[in-house]
């Protein structure tokens, strides 16, 4: 039963993996191959704020599913509390830089109260996360990596939602573009985020009912 369930785990990082490199590469690539002067006077001048918030997220991104796995996190204790830190500094720093890019680049102005509140819970998931292994705590401290995750993992909702619906047209009923936009900005991280508690607290108290 527990091999079979690391299995499945190693199945689901793979393709959350593969999942996030494809749409990483895809809207970072213009920053590193592209005509920057094409970008607007704004962009061009918080342009390394941008960069900075990309560069730490790819390292949360893609550090984060080697967390999970088992067999680093008894085996290879060090490695895994090495790329712990890492992964705690740069989801930090990347959660930070979301409150300049706010303030200065973003025009889609639902992305502003949702962008934010999703940065403050990505700060603070993490944080408890730190605290929770300092104490020694770790069954607290790997639900709230999870929660931390999945903020991070916004990256990834946000390109999947638009091809959701040219899949399936589940948000057709939405005309106006810009508050589709603003449904994907919310719906990005409060969903994933409504799941993952339900997988940690309410299925385990019905488990225990």
């Amino acid at each position: 039963m527990r091999m079979l369930k690391n299995i499945w785990l190693i199945l689901i990082l793979i393709i959350t993996v593969i999942v996030s490199a494809n749409y990483y590469l895809r809207d970072t690539s213009f920053y590193l191959s592209g005509d920057l002067s094409e970008l607007s006077e704004v962009r061009q001048k918080y342009l390394w704020f941008t960069i900075t918030h990309f560069s730490f997220a790819a390292l949360t991104l893609f550090i984060g599913p080697l967390q999970f796995l088992p067999i680093i996190r008894k085996k290879f204790i060090r490695v895994h509390r090495s790329l712990g830190k890492f992964y705690i500094v740069e989801s930090i720093l990347s959660a930070l830089t979301v409150f300049v890019l706010l303030a200065t680049v973003y025009t889609l102005p639902g992305a502003i109260p949702s962008l934010g509140f999703l940065a403050i819970i990505w700060l603070y998931t993490t944080i408890a996360a730190y605290i929770f292994i300092r104490k020694g705590k770790i069954e607290r401290h790997k639900e709230f990596m999870l929660r931390s995750y999945v903020c991070g993992l916004a990256f990834v909702f946000i390109r999947l939602l638009p091809e959701i619906n040219d899949t399936t047209g589940i948000f057709n009923f939405i005309e106006d573009d810009t508050m589709r936009r603003t449904v994907y900005e919310w719906i990005c991280w409060v969903y994933p985020l409504m799941i993952i508690e339900f997988w940690i607290v309410w299925r385990k108290q019905l488990m225990k009912a």
